[in-house]
């Protein structure tokens, strides 16, 4: 994986875990002295968790060939330095999705990259090409070319995967190939800031910079996650994205080279305990309240108002704000849908057709990058967010001018000195623009504002 301040994509992460549940047993106790010994010495053999340890190494025989190893080297020009340029090295981890050459990685291990060099378990080194990236869950399709002899992973269902399972996780940790970690699933659906669709898997196993990109395995060897980050002030806390997410995204990489997602046109908040009282709802209902409604949008040609409540996106029912932002991203732009939502406590449906969200017009492999020395000068990487207006920070330089100001991924840049700030390119003009000395930014973090001055 290649250096980062970002606390969630320090480093990506593999896990193992088994769930023994209890067991309930008659035995008749009139049996000869020691049957009733030898029959729950039977019993705890069959929960003990020593048949699936001694299971991984057969595991990752099995598995390694469908791992590899991603080497990428990035050019530039030096900042400061005219007529002179820099070359950065980095390595991750990526599986192999089909027996043509196809890999599955991270977004930001090859974000930028001007060479990929993917190595096979057999040490063949091929180079590989990017389908289509997606940075908004980190996500990346490459290829390879003139190969069809690869061993493809098994994708499984990280729905049914259940917190205490063990999951295996192979990669290349600083560097060192086909390391394998074991570990347990300690949580799903995880919130870490890293977008507007954060649903990680939690896993304490060891990881650690290089793993980004890789596979996290079940006990049947089936991917259940690509391995994404760590908590970096913590031990033991790892997370990937989960492989339910990863096929929907591979698929249209794979199509468009591109994500292109649903829009409804709504700002939504958590249906809180709070705001149930509020509006005099039943404690148990679940949804998402609906706060702002763009005009002439999707949700408001639907008749959507701010104060409804959505439960309910086709047949789906919606248990909290972000089910219900996947939900409608996981759609195509012009799919009709049918909503149901709560209004005065009366339960009312509507149709809408979706939008496409705005920021996702063009491929991102096609939008230009910042200029090398507006990274440098600030110290921020941004894209256009796709929540609302504003530039989004997706990765921090250690030690630049961002970093020191305290600027943190996830941020939104909202004003450079008084000039609004639609987009990414809108940040990079207004940096350009900007005379030497002090950079005064408006910033929103969590919803709050906050101003930044950088130096």
């Amino acid at each position: 994986m290649l250096k980062s301040s970002k606390p969630v994509l320090a480093a990506t992460l593999f896990v193992t875990g088994l769930a023994v549940g209890t067991l309930s047993s008659h035995f008749d106790t009139s049996q000869p002295a020691g049957g009733l010994e030898n029959a729950v010495n039977k019993v705890v053999q069959q929960v003990s968790p020593q048949s699936d340890l001694a299971s991984f190494n057969q595991l990752a025989k099995q598995l390694k060939p469908s791992v590899v190893n991603i080497s990428v080297v990035k050019r530039g020009s030096a900042p400061f330095y005219p007529g002179r340029s820099f070359e950065l090295d980095g390595q991750g981890s990526g599986l192999i999705l089909t027996s043509d050459g196809e890999i599955l990685t991270n977004a930001h291990v090859v974000d930028g990259a001007s060479e990929i060099v993917v190595k096979l378990h057999d040490g063949r080194e091929i180079p590989a090409n990017i389908v289509g990236t997606d940075s908004t869950t980190d996500l990346a399709l490459l290829k390879m070319e003139n190969v069809s002899d690869l061993q493809a992973v098994t994708l499984g269902d990280s729905e049914a995967l259940e917190v205490g399972e063990w999951v295996m996780a192979i990669g290349n940790p600083f560097g060192l190939e086909e390391t394998v970690t074991v570990g347990v699933l300690s949580a799903k659906g995880r919130v870490i800031g890293a977008g507007p669709y954060d649903d990680f898997l939690q896993t304490d196993t060891s990881i650690n910079p290089g793993n980004s990109g890789g596979p996290l395995f079940n006990i049947k060897g089936e991917v259940v996650g690509i391995n994404t980050a760590i908590l970096k002030q913590g031990q033991g806390i790892g997370f990937s994205i989960p492989v339910n997410l990863a096929k929907q995204i591979s698929e249209k990489l794979r199509s468009k080279g591109m994500v292109t997602r649903g829009y409804l046109g709504i700002g939504i908040q958590p249906l809180t305990p709070a705001l149930k009282k509020s509006l005099s709802l039943a404690p148990e209902t679940q949804g998402a309240i609906v706060a702002s409604v763009q005009p002439q949008g999707p949700a408001a040609s639907g008749g959507l108002q701010a104060g409804d409540v959505v439960t309910h996106l086709n047949d789906l029912e919606v248990r909290s704000d972000r089910e219900l932002l996947r939900q409608v991203a996981a759609l195509e732009p012009g799919s009709k849908v049918e909503i149901t939502f709560l209004r005065d406590r009366t339960e009312k449906e509507t149709q809408v057709v979706l939008g496409q969200r705005p920021g996702e017009e063009r491929s991102e492999m096609n939008q230009p990058a910042p200029a090398p020395q507006q990274r440098y000068r600030v110290g921020v990487a941004v894209q256009d967010n796709p929540a609302d207006s504003g530039a989004l920070i997706a990765q921090i330089l250690p030690g630049s001018a961002a970093a020191k100001a305290g600027l943190r991924p996830g941020d939104v840049i909202q004003k450079v000195g008084t000039k609004t700030i639609q987009g990414a390119s809108d940040f990079v003009s207004a940096v350009k623009e900007a005379p030497a000395g002090e950079l005064g930014l408006l910033v929103t973090r969590q919803g709050q504002g906050l101003f930044v001055t950088i130096d």
